[in-house]
Formats: C-alpha cells, structure tokens, sequence
C-alpha cells in the first residue's frame, strides 16, 4: 500500500456553485466537451426532450475517449441545455450523476504526481473568484493522506523545484501588499540559481542567500533598490498597448465583454497621454492611483493580494513551465501583474468607490479569457516578446 497526499486550499474545500445566481454562468462562450459515454446517454434516454436537444445540437469530432463531442450554442450564445431560469435541463432532469465530466467537474481542477493530488479552481469562475478573493483564510492549504494499492502512475515531484516554489511563495509573503518587492526578491533569487547552479553546498548556500532576501524585504533595502530604479514608461505603455491588442482578439470568449469595460477605463487613460504626446503622464496618471487610491484600500484587505498571489505560486506550481527559464517565467507573471495592476488602478481612478465587486470581476474575467486554454500562456509571452527591451531582465522596470 502506498500513501498518496491529497491538498486542497480552504476555498476549495468551501466552494458552492451559485447556480442561476451566477454573474457570468459557464454554459455559454467556450467549447463545452462531452466524453463518449455521456453522448450515448443523452441520444439514447427515455426523455424526449433531452433526446431531441441532444440530436440536434450535439457535434460528434470524436477527438478523443473524453472529447467524443461539443455542443452546438444557441443564437444567444448559450448551451442548448439551458433553461429560462439559466439552469441545466440535464441536471434538473437526469440528475447530477448524467452530468459530463466536464460540466460536473468545472471549476475544479487537479493535478498528479506519483504520490501526491493537488487539488484547486479555476478562477475563470465567478465565484470560485470571490470566495478565493475576499476570504482571509482561502489559501490555507489542508493535507490528508490515503491508501492507494499502487503509487500513481505518474512522475515524481521534482524536489528542487517544489524547494524554489516554497522559497517564491515565502518572498511573496513577505511582501504582503508591495508584490512589487516580492518579484523583485524572486529576480534576485533566480539570478542566484543561475549563477551558482555548479557550486558545491549549493543548496546550503540557497537557503542562506534566501534568507537574505526575506531580511532585505524586512528591513526595507528591497524597497530602497525599487526606489532608486528610474520608470521606463516607454517599456510600461508599450506593453500595455501589446497586451490590450491581444486581448481585443479574444471577443466573443466568456468573460470578455466584463474585462472590457474595465480595459475601457484604462484605454481612456492612456488615450488622454496620447493626445498629449506625453505616455509618461498616463503611467503616472496609473501610478498615482495605484500608491494614492488602491494600496491604502489594499492594506485594509490585505487577504485580497495575498491570497491571489499565492494562489499563482500554488496553481501554477512557479516557476514550472519547463519549456522556459525561471526568468522568462517571472516576466510573464510581472507582465500580468502589470497589466491587473493597470486595471485595478484605472477603475480606482475613474469611480468614486472602491468595490470588492470589482476586484474580483477583474480576475475572473482576466481569468476567464487568458487562462482557459492551453495555448494562453505562449501567446501571451509572445506579446511580452514584442515590447520588452533587451532580455529579461527588462521586468524589473515594471515594479516601479
């Protein structure tokens, strides 16, 4: 017998789907797949209606065992199983058990090593957004073991690099609502890895330098480095610009039209720097709202920053992506922070009042259009590609 460790953060363990309540339901805007027993089922039950919505909307590609199928969408952009009241006919009817693995599993998500099941959600969901966001203890993580006959079939964890994630996931920490010296200590880090990858007691010599890292966030020299930096707003406009073509390409994806009424206040922004001829003057414009507006209303929440960041350490197991150093990986996620921040710092300039409501709009939506499929990432670097000078390196002018 072996001993397999399942993890699950609080927010997972608590979520509830909200049903017809939900702001943006998950039954409209993406493929959704149906495996091939679930096809069979519908085409063959004994409910004339399901039958006949199934016969007419189901478009068998026979892709896979479990994408055998997809559904077509009505005129208004939904699943042909949804209902006036924006429920589910195959649920209400057939009960939860006839549900698709698809539809009876979102927003859930896992991950698998030989000896270890991560579980999580996916923030392109509402609510799994609002519970992970505005709840102080959402990221605390629960760990239980049980008995398998066998290991699973997978890898094993790579120690070396869950030891990196513990180290960002701590440096963030530390950090509390300032991410900016955070990132700026993972730089730091990595850069150490990099150097010191051959020496001997490299680990030893690690955890020490982390260690230092940790105290220089403590006792202020990180912020006193970030201080000294002088802001490239050429390299900031310019990856915002790079950012916001790419998401206007995603029109039409659940989520967009939300994340596009907050993109709408940061576009206006930066349209008034660019009649003026002055991009400085909109960064400046985001940064005073950012340091003036949403940092004294962050530190009031401090749960809020905290638990999306680590969320991302924990979700995406960074710096992970194999295919990419731990410096290309840090760029992409300061991009993104970069381009919330704007977002965030836009709406707090432009309403009268901060709401809770629209932090987490902001991060489902994003979410919902960056983060739902497999190619997100790549094409997302590939913008950051466009626009950042030099090497990566370049990101630490994305922290001032």
């Amino acid at each position: 017998m072996k001993n397999i460790s399942i993890i699950e953060p609080v927010f997972f363990k608590n979520f509830q789907c909200t049903g017809s309540a939900c702001r943006d339901h998950c039954c409209k805007g993406w493929d959704i797949t149906l495996d091939k027993p679930t096809i069979k089922r519908y085409l063959k039950t004994s409910e004339i209606e399901i039958r006949n919505i199934a016969t007419e909307n189901i478009v068998t590609t026979k892709t896979s065992f479990n994408n055998w199928g997809k559904m077509k969408f009505s005129d208004s952009g939904h699943c042909a199983f949804l209902d006036e009241e924006r429920l589910c006919k195959i649920h209400k009817v057939l009960g939860a058990g006839a549900l698709s693995h698809t539809c009876a599993n979102y927003p859930r998500v896992m991950r698998q090593s030989k000896y270890e099941i991560r579980q999580n959600l996916t923030l392109s969901c509402p609510e799994a957004a609002k519970q992970l966001l505005l709840n102080k203890n959402s990221m605390l993580l629960d760990q239980k073991s049980v008995l398998h006959a066998q290991s699973l079939d997978l890898p094993d964890i790579d120690q070396e690099s869950r030891l990196i994630n513990i180290m960002c996931s701590n440096i963030m920490l530390s950090s509390g609502v300032n991410a900016e010296e955070g990132f700026y200590g993972i730089a730091l880090l990595f850069l150490y890895i990099e150097k010191n990858k051959e020496a001997e007691n490299n680990y030893e010599q690690l955890e020490a330098y982390y260690s230092d890292i940790i105290a220089s966030i403590q006792n202020g020299q990180i912020k006193n480095n970030i201080n000294e930096l002088k802001p490239d707003y050429q390299l900031q406009w310019a990856l915002l610009l790079r950012v916001q073509v790419y998401l206007a390409g995603k029109q039409g994806v659940r989520g967009w039209s939300t994340l596009h009424h907050y993109a709408n206040k940061l576009i206006f922004i930066q349209s008034n720097g660019a009649e003026i001829e002055d991009v400085a003057a909109s960064m400046q414009r985001l940064d005073a709202a950012w340091q003036n507006r949403m940092l004294p209303w962050l530190a009031e929440r401090p749960h809020i920053l905290s638990n999306y960041i680590q969320y991302r350490m924990y979700n995406d197991e960074f710096p992970a992506k194999k295919e990419i150093s731990n410096m290309a990986n840090l760029y992409l996620l300061v991009s993104e922070w970069f381009l919330l921040k704007a977002l965030l710092s836009a709406c707090a300039d432009l309403v009268e009042n901060i709401e809770e409501e629209d932090i987490v709009n902001i991060i489902y939506s994003y979410h919902a259009v960056t983060k739902h499929d497999q190619h997100s990432d790549k094409a997302f670097l590939a913008e950051i590609e466009k626009s950042k000078v030099n090497d990566d390196l370049s990101l630490i002018y994305l922290l001032k």
